[in-house]
């Protein structure tokens, strides 16, 4: 299954508000810009590992790829605690509770990322 970025950024879009839950009034005005992000982050992680996957010469491991989600999901997190009223904590839960909508629906190279 082709993942693309419109498809990712929906996805967490749909899934951020109830993911948040009381504290998506919180984020509503800062998280889309995050999550524009971390979605053209993962579909280039995802591109790369899959390039790997055919030829171990071309794009990056999943493991890299995964380091390289890990920096953008910490950024993105940084940014929503920071301009919010959520702890750290609750942002986290948030990522997960979104990350695990994303796994759901693409499985594939996703799962070995995410």
């Amino acid at each position: 299954m082709e993942i693309t970025f419109n498809d990712v950024l929906e996805k967490m879009i749909e899934s951020a508000s109830d993911a948040f839950e009381d504290g998506w009034e919180s984020v509503k005005n800062y998280a889309p810009a995050e999550l524009k992000k971390i979605s053209s982050q993962i579909v280039e992680v995802v591109d790369n590992v899959a390039k790997y996957e055919i030829d171990d010469s071309q794009g990056y491991s999943p493991e890299t790829g995964k380091l390289l989600l890990q920096m953008q999901r910490t950024a993105t997190e940084g940014v929503l605690v920071a301009m919010s009223t959520l702890t750290l904590i609750a942002v986290q839960n948030a990522i997960n509770a979104i990350f695990q909508v994303l796994k759901d629906t693409f499985e594939g190279i996703l799962l070995t990322i995410l």
